[in-house]
């Protein structure tokens, strides 16, 4: 397992820094031809889509041996503030710009441009010895925002619950105080996280955490699949009366599952060169069979899944 992950990982690594190569030999040649299949681009954003979108810009450099494509991660808001920079091109979030932010960058003269390229759901995550299986959307609520603080409250071991959240800089931040805490503050207490690896860890380390991760982190890979074994996914229910649903692909793409988002592509002037056609590639059906293939759920073409519930 450990020698999967690692294969994984020097993947993502070497995706980068063979951009990193490429754009330096690039920016030293006098002439360079800017297309959608040619040029270079910058995409950042959410680090919880980092393999995905590593492996869009590895496949679509592949077709098209002049395109450079560079995929940073350090999360959603920091890659929304990046295209109007002009430090990328491209900005992946977790969670829509809002009116304000929209409003803001018209006055300022931009033309943002939204695509929505995937669906996720937000999976609470707990330490595999936690006996609790399943939660209520308003437990969720009352224990990311601390009015909940011990397990036994919800019908579980006398144990201090120990909230794990995102930083400001993700979009998840954004999203689930505003969409699930329905704008409460996080617990006080609450430890935050900058990537999915560390809160994963500090999970394992906690019997009492919990925790939210894209549910395409519920597994170490995607090829072959291979559970991720530290941490276990709730099932959630609307309300008492309800049933539990677990955060599966199936049940998102029904939307029966009750934290479900949408992964955004968002540019601040409309696409017309290299970042026309890497977009034109992701919403098409091999750039969607690579979101299935990393534990998303396509949106832009056909696809069925087998009722697992």
């Amino acid at each position: 397992m450990t020698e999967v992950i690692s294969m994984a990982n020097k993947r993502i690594i070497l995706s980068a820094l063979l951009c990193f190569s490429v754009f330096y030999v690039g920016c030293s040649e006098k002439k360079e031809t800017h297309s959608v299949t040619s040029g270079y681009i910058t995409v950042k954003g959410s680090e919880q889509t980092l393999p995905m979108m590593t492996e869009e810009a590895y496949s679509f450099m592949e077709l098209y041996d002049k395109a450079k494509i560079l995929v940073i991660d350090g999360g959603s808001n920091y890659g929304l503030a990046a295209i109007f920079m002009d430090s990328a091109q491209i900005a992946v979030s977790t969670r829509p710009m809002n009116a304000d932010e929209l409003n803001r960058a018209k006055t300022a003269g931009f033309n943002v441009n939204e695509f929505k390229i995937a669906k996720d759901g937000i999976a609470i995550i707990v330490n595999p010895v936690n006996p609790i299986n399943k939660l209520t959307v308003e437990q969720v609520n009352k224990i990311f925002s601390g009015e909940i603080k011990t397990w036994s409250t919800v019908k579980g071991p006398n144990w201090p619950i120990q909230v794990h959240i995102w930083d400001e800089a993700s979009g998840t931040y954004v999203f689930f105080k505003d969409s699930i805490l329905l704008g409460k503050n996080y617990a006080q207490s609450a430890k935050r996280f900058s990537s999915t690896e560390a809160m994963i860890r500090s999970l394992y380390e906690e019997k009492g955490a919990i925790g939210l991760v894209s549910m395409s982190r519920l597994y170490r890979t995607w090829s072959p699949l291979i559970e991720e074994s530290r941490i276990k996914a709730l099932a959630i229910a609307q309300d008492n009366k309800s049933e539990s649903i677990p955060p599966d692909e199936a049940a998102v793409h029904a939307d029966l599952y009750p934290f479900v988002r949408y992964i955004y592509l968002y540019t601040a002037w409309e696409p017309k060169d290299l970042d026309a056609g890497f977009i034109t590639y992701i919403t098409s059906s091999p750039g969607q069979k690579i979101i299935a293939a990393n534990g998303f759920v396509p949106i832009t073409v056909p696809v069925t899944y087998k009722d697992s519930l």
